[in-house]
């Protein structure tokens, strides 16, 4: 359902219902008995309904825009796990990236897991930080955590890479948010100022131990006195969901969860004492926090 569900979408066909599929091959350029195949299998789930007329519309169990996000990154994932055959023969994912369309479908999705995941870990940080006045969304993709903080009163400054601050702009995911948002790449350039927390989401487990390490070098100078480190995570061997991440992060990077251990390494390895670590209501999230030593 996931795979047929993507094509339909990818190629229009949601878009252009209600239709027939003979006029919906001959509106968008497609094969007849294609879009009949894949128009029939969505009926299944009721995603389309087909009348006595032969006319296709969206069925009763159609998703909403959220509900969309997610099944394109799912059909997306599936994709990518097809390819761990290769990882096991030693080959190394592929170097590429993402397309931009494929960058959009993830972030879409992203966006709808980070507003129900936002609150959570941000009173966990300011449950550490309650005098916090300003925060950096390091590698903040979608730009919910951001946003909440800004929603709490810091002043919020998203990082990421300049195609996904474009995309950002162009979607208006902060419309109406105070976030300010700088364009780079974070081992090449980072804001000219400290922040009470850097926070950093998403962004641990796309690494290898090195990587991690450099990372949270360049994010420690930016760290105000008596500030805060806070990262949003998966820990490896927690819980059932992140051990299956596993597989999607060998389909596509070096990375994947790492151990709560590992990753208390790596910060004294940068320079940081860890503080304290909790586990987030929202299956499988962690949030682990340090400070910069002497700090």
């Amino acid at each position: 359902m996931v795979l047929l569900y993507d094509a339909a979408v990818d190629n229009g066909l949601l878009d252009a219902l209600p239709a027939s599929a003979s006029d919906l091959a001959a509106d968008l350029g497609l094969a007849g008995n294609a879009v009949r195949v894949v128009l029939d299998g969505l009926a299944l789930w009721n995603i389309v309904v087909l009348d006595t007329d032969g006319v296709y519309a969206r069925g009763l169990a159609a998703p909403d825009a959220n509900g969309s996000a997610i099944l394109r990154h799912h059909a997306g994932a599936i994709r990518r796990w097809t390819t761990i055959p290769e990882r096991l023969r030693g080959v190394p994912p592929s170097k590429t990236g993402m397309t931009p369309n494929a960058m959009q479908i993830m972030l879409d999705a992203m966006a709808v897991r980070g507003r129900e995941s936002a609150p959570g870990a941000v009173d966990a940080c300011l449950a550490l930080a309650p005098d916090a006045a300003s925060v950096l969304d390091l590698g903040g993709g979608h730009g919910k955590f951001a946003a909440e903080f800004a929603r709490r009163g810091l002043l919020a400054v998203m990082q990421d890479r300049p195609e996904v601050i474009d995309l950002v702009r162009r979607r208006n995911w902060l419309e109406g948010s105070d976030v300010e948002l700088f364009a780079g790449d974070f081992f090449e350039t980072t804001p000219e100022r400290t922040f009470d927390i850097v926070f950093c989401a998403g962004v641990v487990y796309t690494m290898d131990g090195e990587r991690v390490v450099r990372l949270l070098g360049r994010a420690r100078p930016l760290v105000a006195p008596g500030g805060l480190l806070a990262v949003h995570t998966f820990l490896h061997g927690t819980d059932e969901l992140a051990t299956l991440f596993s597989g999607e992060m060998l389909a596509v990077v070096t990375g994947g969860p790492h151990s709560e251990q590992d990753l208390r390494g790596w910060f004294g390895e940068a320079g940081y004492r860890s503080v304290a670590s909790q586990r987030l209501d929202r299956r499988p999230e962690w949030m682990l926090f340090a400070k910069p030593d002497g700090g």
